[in-house]
């Protein structure tokens, strides 16, 4: 019996129920986010993200995917321990091939910086990414710093969005602070008060520098039966996407 054969009759096996997939409860615009417009005016999770999941779920022959948005932390040990089946968003640097199977990269994020031009007024703040151990620098919240190789000392993540931060900016209380390109940009569009926050003249936004695309993911728990064959319907979905550039088009 072939390989493939045996793999779609452990996926046909396991199709007794959806697929519980979560998603950080930070809000990542336009890849995972809360939007009130959902059924009768409720809440509900959408998102690239959720577009290309529930697209890969139907290219295997599966039911739409429970999406539940909890701690990212506690998301990635339910996936790892089998409590749950599918983590989204996942970054390349976060990847643990021993503990999960992991998709191909769906979308790439860049980051950017915002710094304040009254209390910093010489201009670009950093040079290169090695300056920021010598700044304050503000995160959202559940963000990791770390990765950019900065002291927990020197770190403040308890923002619990883009407006905060960015008033700790214009108070002085950091001098930096890190986000998401695309992020911004989807807010900025869809925000009116947002985007005029982001171009007070008063605060400055800058690539960062060295700055690596860091693609996202999604991770499945080694526990699923079919999860190699959910794996390969998630890489060729997204091969296919990406290819007939229908990315832009999922995106909200």
């Amino acid at each position: 019996m072939g390989m493939l054969v045996v793999l779609a009759m452990a996926s046909a096996a396991a199709q007794g129920s959806p697929l519980r997939a979560c998603a950080s409860d930070a809000d990542l615009p336009p890849f995972v986010f809360t939007s009130l417009a959902g059924f009768a005016g409720g809440a509900q999770n959408t998102g690239l993200a959720i577009n290309v999941l529930q697209r890969s779920l139907m290219r295997a022959g599966r039911e739409p995917a429970v999406v539940e948005r909890l701690p990212w932390r506690r998301c990635l040990e339910t996936v790892a321990y089998g409590q749950r089946d599918i983590a989204i968003n996942v970054p390349s640097r976060e990847l643990d091939a021993k503990r999960f199977l992991a998709t191909d990269a769906y979308a790439e994020i860049h980051h950017v910086y915002f710094y304040s031009a009254q209390k910093h007024p010489g201009g670009a703040l950093l040079h290169s990414s090695a300056d920021l151990k010598r700044y304050m620098v503000c995160g959202l919240f559940g963000s990791r710093l770390d990765a950019f190789g900065i002291a927990q000392n020197r770190q403040d993540t308890g923002s619990k969005n883009e407006r905060n931060a960015i008033s700790k900016i214009a108070e002085g209380r950091c001098d930096v602070f890190i986000d998401i390109r695309e992020v911004v940009d989807s807010l900025s569009a869809h925000d009116a008060g947002l985007r005029d926050l982001f171009t007070m003249p008063s605060i400055r936004r800058l690539d960062l520098p060295d700055d690596v695309p860091t693609g996202l993911h999604f991770e499945l728990s080694r526990a699923l039966p079919d999860g190699r064959y959910l794996q390969r319907s998630f890489n060729a979905t997204i091969r296919d996407l990406i290819r007939n550039d229908e990315m832009t088009r999922m995106t909200p």
